[in-house]
């Protein structure tokens, strides 16, 4: 069951998008574009986040950005998605996952949890679980876990729905959860972070877990992705369902050519004559040249 405030959300409107990271892993994609922006199934990745939001009651979005900054405005340029406010907080130096935090805390509620999500990431488990299980103890801090991944340091007591450990900072439990990078946060928060510095949010989370007020929800149902290198970000439009058709209808494909179902071909996007493509991603707008054979390759628009 949902938890609501009586109007249909879930009693928390805004939401923190985590946009400004380099995206190193995922060059030369992210040399284009920050990579909450590169397409995924034919738009920016961002969206598909944002979307998950808008169906849990979200009317307000933040994201900071950072690394081409400028393409934003390209994407957003009034300032609003879907009838919704967009704001965005820059960051000249780049301030961690809490310095990130504390910067957008005016545009944040003073008596309302804050969802924050990574941009960076696509997901189908069910978003208003979590949100649901917050608003119902209103700890400090929920997060978001799971039970697989490659990254399992969080420690996680199920019979309490305590936090008990991360990165096995305090010595408690090296961990069996991944954090997924999604937590709703009571407004306190921002209290625990100073101001105008490059910090991580995990010293905060560990105060709380001290204190038995970090909480977490498992998340395991639907799927989850961090795309953090193009064999992931490949993977990911293998694994997750496609909004539109995989084949845009506005993208050309030449008389001759070959592209199996795994391809993904954006918007105006062309494929020239005599191509074999097996589980490729082409961009919105890019061009494959005649005669090209590529298996699972990307190919992009260059600036």
């Amino acid at each position: 069951m949902h938890i609501t405030d009586g109007s249909g959300t879930s009693g928390i409107s805004r939401a923190f998008i985590l946009g400004a990271g380099l995206g190193t892993r995922l060059r030369p994609l992210t040399d284009i574009l920050p990579k909450p922006l590169i397409p995924f199934f034919h738009e920016p990745l961002v969206l598909h986040a944002m979307r998950r939001c808008h169906e849990c009651g979200i009317r307000e979005f933040i994201i900071n950005t950072h690394h081409l900054a400028d393409a934003w405005d390209r994407v957003f340029p009034e300032r609003s998605w879907n009838g919704c406010p967009v704001h965005f907080s820059h960051e000249a130096v780049l301030l961690d996952s809490g310095g990130g935090v504390k910067k957008i805390e005016p545009w944040a509620a003073a008596d309302e949890p804050l969802l924050v999500m990574n941009g960076d990431t696509a997901a189908t488990f069910d978003l208003h679980r979590v949100i649901a299980a917050h608003m119902e103890r209103r700890p400090a801090v929920t997060l978001a876990l799971r039970t697989d991944g490659d990254k399992r340091n969080v420690g996680f007591d199920a019979s309490s729905g305590l936090v008990t450990d991360m990165r096995h900072a305090l010595g408690r439990d090296p961990g069996t959860c991944q954090f997924t990078g999604a937590y709703c946060m009571e407004p306190e928060v921002f209290g625990r972070i100073p101001t105008d510095e490059a910090v991580s949010i995990i010293p905060v989370f560990l105060d709380y877990i001290r204190e038995g007020r970090l909480h977490g929800i498992l998340a395991d149902d639907g799927l989850w992705m961090d795309m953090g290198t193009p064999e992931s970000y490949l993977q990911a439009h293998l694994d997750f369902p496609s909004p539109l058709p995989r084949i845009h209808p506005e993208a050309e494909i030449s008389s001759g050519s070959s592209v199996d179902a795994a391809c993904v071909v954006g918007p105006g996007a062309v494929v020239e004559e005599n191509c074999r493509l097996n589980g490729c991603i082409v961009w919105p707008g890019a061009r494959v040249p005649a005669g090209t054979r590529a298996e699972r390759r990307i190919f992009y628009l260059s600036r």
